[in-house]
């Protein structure tokens, strides 16, 4: 017999121990007893693949994260890109004369950005419960519906109050996406992965920027329009979500578990790839005393500070960008325009950073700081540098773009780093808290009086990117002396045993406090 031919029995013998082992586990959950381990998803996949010694090859790891790009990816990055343009429309609309329409000041105007981050704020958490106790899929959807529903009606809004109030449930609606992504990249992706896929996904912020510089744009060459320009913003995007809502009910499955785009055997492939971070896959049981470790870890709270610290220069970027470069000499045309830059800066750095995480190992904490360190230089040149050097400073301003790079990859390091599907999802609505504090405050540091230079929001930028830099490299330090401290204790994990141990703990969704196979990476 040939080498090739005993390959081939070798590979049917496996696959069809495999496809036994999988028989075997659906007609052990016809007999399920309901016990807390039903709550652990994956964990019978997991099963499956450790009682059929089953290693996951460089190969099949390509095909099921290639499957997953081609049908997960795209609705996480274009929910990530929808709900960056609905909550940024002001942006647009105050180009377009929203704000005289409404009849506000400038302080009020401001109010509808901070208002949007305080419902987000309320609806951080019970969404993300939502998550995990019912399936993504659905829950996504439907919270995509309302809010697009919520954007179409903006237009119908008149006055100061009935505004506030619209802008106030879209934030509670669209806290579901971002934090929501965090955790599902985690899900469908192995640890390698997820820097990459989440800031591809995240990146989509500088897409929707860019879509929404030239559908503002276009918008302004309208000609002879049946209603105000401002109102056509909401009426597109709006209308642009709620099909996206329906495609979301349809397509996107809770877990690798139910995804009906892989077979028997690349479920239980895909859920011991993931299961290889000594994370588990997704845990739908609400367990208080994950919620205890999440509050005395100092991760949590270094997240918190920093994603404190990068939101305030955020809420100014993203709320006021086109005033800004306005107030530089630009025409409120090519303002739209030159917005569209800053995002595609946004793209090419949050995909750089992506590709270098994935591609050598433990540099997620040095290019934070990389990320962080240009932003510092930048904000400096925007404060500094005389009026007269327009374009040196609408480089500059181009170049907080990189912001972006720090708070993405903090998201990752809860992806990556964060055991108990309790404590990951409570230190990602933590995380946001910080997010909402900052962008609540962040536009009310642009002060109309201080145009076209607006010094104070400047200045801001630049403090915040300096602490957010402080708390990634005390993040980072932490980590490590944590890892160093467990290896001098309990051994380094080297064996392929403890691996599985590991990966066990994981599945069984112990913390990575619990875990004692787990390692942080950085």
């Amino acid at each position: 017999m040939s080498g090739q031919d005993r390959t081939s029995l070798e590979k049917a013998s496996e696959a069809g121990s495999l496809k036994d082992k999988i028989g075997e586990l659906e007609k052990a959950a016809v007999h399920d007893d309901g016990t807390s381990e039903e709550a652990n998803v994956g964990l019978h996949e997991f099963e499956v693949a450790k009682q059929s010694g089953l290693r996951v090859t460089a190969e099949q790891n390509r095909r099921i994260a290639r499957k997953i790009d081609i049908w997960i990816l795209p609705m996480l990055c274009m929910a990530q890109g929808m709900s960056f343009l609905d909550k940024t429309a002001l942006n647009y609309g105050n180009l377009y004369g929203m704000k005289a329409a409404l009849h506000v000041s400038g302080a009020q105007f401001s109010w509808f950005a901070s208002i949007f981050y305080l419902g987000y704020l309320i609806g951080n958490y019970p969404d993300s419960w939502l998550l995990q106790h019912f399936p993504t899929g659905k829950v996504l959807a439907v919270t995509t519906l309302i809010w697009g529903t919520i954007v179409i009606t903006t237009p119908a809004c008149t006055n100061f109050a009935g505004t506030m109030v619209n802008r106030f449930f879209l934030g509670v609606l669209e806290a579901i996406v971002t934090p929501g992504l965090t955790v599902l990249t985690s899900i469908w992706y192995a640890q390698s992965e997820v820097p990459f896929r989440a800031l591809i996904w995240y990146s989509f912020n500088g897409w929707a920027g860019i879509f929404g510089g030239f559908m503002a744009y276009g918008v302004g060459h309208l000609d002879h329009p049946q209603i105000a320009l401002w109102k056509y913003i909401f009426l597109i995007l709006g209308g642009i979500s709620v099909i996206f809502a329906v495609i979301l009910w349809f397509f996107f499955p809770d877990s690798p578990v139910d995804a009906r785009f892989l077979t028997a055997e690349e479920k239980v492939l895909a859920v011991k790839r993931v299961a290889e971070a000594k994370l588990g896959v997704k845990n739908k049981q609400f367990k208080w005393y994950q919620i205890r470790h999440a509050l005395v870890d100092p991760k949590t709270w270094l997240l918190f500070i920093a994603s404190i610290a990068a939101q305030i220069p955020n809420g100014i970027v993203s709320n006021f960008s086109t005033i800004v470069i306005k107030g530089m000499g630009f025409t409120t045309l090519q303002s739209t325009l030159l917005d569209a830059a800053s995002s595609g800066v946004q793209i090419a750095s949050l995909l750089l950073a992506g590709w270098v995480c994935m591609r050598f190992k433990n540099m997620r904490v040095i290019t934070m700081a990389a990320g962080n360190i240009t932003c510092i230089i930048a904000a400096a040149c925007l404060t500094y540098l005389p009026s007269d050097q327009k374009w040196n400073r609408l480089v500059a301003f181009w170049f907080t773009s990189f912001q972006s790079v720090g708070f993405s990859l903090s998201l990752v390091m809860i992806s990556n780093n964060i055991g108990g599907f309790t404590k990951k999802t409570f230190t990602t609505a933590i995380t946001f808290i910080g997010y909402c504090v900052g962008n609540i405050i962040g536009p009310h540091f642009l002060i109309d009086s201080e145009a076209p230079r607006y010094t104070t929001g400047t200045t801001a930028m630049f403090i915040g990117y300096v602490i957010k830099t402080v708390a990634h490299l005390a993040l980072g330090l932490y980590m490590l002396w944590s890892n160093i401290k467990r290896d001098r204790e309990q051994g380094k994990v080297t064996s392929y045993e403890d691996q599985l141990k590991g990966e066990e703990a994981g599945m069984h969704d112990l913390t990575e406090f619990e875990n004692p196979y787990h390692r942080y990476v950085l």
